[in-house]
């Protein structure tokens, strides 16, 4: 696998890789995590910012577990 040059950015890698996609699960924890973090913030748009976020997150875990039912971040083969 080869790396792609890119000026003053984080190198790109090329072709496939043999990392899993994070999974639905995965994307939960975090959603819960952040939601903790805007539950303890005092300041009303933080707290709002770090709602909406959470909310992002757990809609991808939504997407993550309608595309890759087999919950392992992988797409289950036919």
């Amino acid at each position: 696998m080869g790396v792609v040059e890119t000026r003053g950015r984080a190198p790109l890698r090329d072709g496939m890789t043999d990392e899993q996609e994070p999974t639905a699960a995965y994307y939960r924890k975090v959603a819960g995590e952040i939601t903790e973090l805007a539950q303890k913030s005092q300041l009303p748009d933080v707290q709002r910012e770090l709602l909406e976020l959470a909310e992002r997150f757990r809609r991808m875990a939504d997407y993550v577990g309608k595309r890759y039912p087999n919950g392992r971040g992988t797409i289950p083969e036919r």
